[in-house]
């Protein structure tokens, strides 16, 4: 379940339009107003909101916003101020800036999203920047990542789970093997990206469930590290979790964001909750968080972030 909680009467579009720039005006900006208005409306009101303002002050509300806040919190404001398909894409756009460590950003867009979510942020990508992610992708990445990457972000993969061959599984199961061991001497990774590019996500856990079955072990845990230098070992890692368990994933990397001993990773966190708190899946991400850390997401937040920036992700919470 999302959460986000969006109050059972909302004003009109033009109501919260003329809150906001209240809020902006005068000796410095009102960021709690601004909260309670925008971290409680849902993508499509934000747009009619983002519209009427500009409609009734000539001014881009988005630019007003980037202008009248800071730091972190102005971050994840500006990215929540998107639809979900947009967010994605400029999230995806500005990974392939840095594409050999930001490629988790890429692997989630592809993985986490069912197929007609992928293609709505392919077109959002298109619109934007007049060229298709794939093409970016195929400019930025290089080696083993760029095929990795490419195979995922072009896939169309089936979403039912009704569809899934045991017999299929088990033989692939067994390609799946043969292709870790001859990864670990440089080979085989043909057969892993074509496996996991193409097959559903039913299908691919069927797969790996049969490996761990077989092996005893997690496919995870059997890739090889590596020290390719394009990232290509740690994408494919990410790209079995995001398939495997994606709520587990993103609890990890929640996990990660806010551990105490090695400082916040704002970046990571804002995205997680962010990109998640209007979906479906946040509820089971929480809770995933919460048997990994032994204290709530809210609770990791309210210690490791401060100010308005944590007010603002607490309200996409429901906190």
């Amino acid at each position: 379940m999302a959460t986000i909680t969006v109050p059972r009467v909302v004003p009109s579009p033009a109501e919260d339009a003329a809150a906001l720039l209240k809020a902006f005006q005068g000796w410095g900006t009102d960021e709690q107003a601004v909260i309670s208005i925008l971290a409680h409306r849902d993508a499509t009101q934000r747009k009619q909101i983002a519209l009427e303002y500009e409609h009734k002050y000539s001014e881009s509300l988005i630019q007003r916003l980037q202008s009248e806040l800071s730091g972190d919190f102005e971050r994840a404001v500006y990215h929540w101020m998107f639809d979900p398909a947009e967010r994605q894409a400029v999230m995806a756009n500005a990974a392939t800036e840095c594409i050999q460590e930001e490629y988790p950003v890429i692997v989630e867009v592809a993985c986490t999203n069912s197929s007609a979510e992928l293609v709505a942020v392919k077109k959002a990508y298109h619109a934007l920047y007049r060229r298709s992610l794939e093409e970016d992708v195929a400019a930025r990445a290089t080696g083993n990542l760029r095929s990795l990457l490419l195979a995922l972000v072009s896939t169309y993969r089936y979403d039912g789970d009704d569809n899934v061959d045991m017999e299929l599984a088990r033989s692939e199961a067994k390609i799946v093997h043969e292709a870790v061991r001859r990864a670990a001497a440089a080979g085989g990774h043909e057969e892993l990206i074509r496996v996991v590019g193409t097959r559903s996500k039913a299908q691919l856990r069927a797969t790996f469930g049969c490996f761990k079955d077989e092996h005893r072990g997690s496919v995870t845990k059997a890739l090889p590290r590596g020290d390719d230098p394009t990232g290509y070992p740690c994408a494919l890692r990410t790209a079995v979790r995001c398939v495997a368990d994606p709520s587990k994933y993103f609890a990890k990397v929640l996990r990660n964001a806010t551990r105490e001993s090695a400082g916040t990773d704002e970046d990571s966190l804002t995205r997680v909750v962010v990109m998640h708190a209007e979906k479906d899946d946040m509820g089971a991400i929480c809770a995933a968080f919460q048997k990994r850390a032994s204290c709530t997401l809210e609770q990791a937040i309210a210690k490791e972030t401060s100010g308005d920036y944590r007010s603002f992700l607490l309200a996409l919470l429901g906190s």
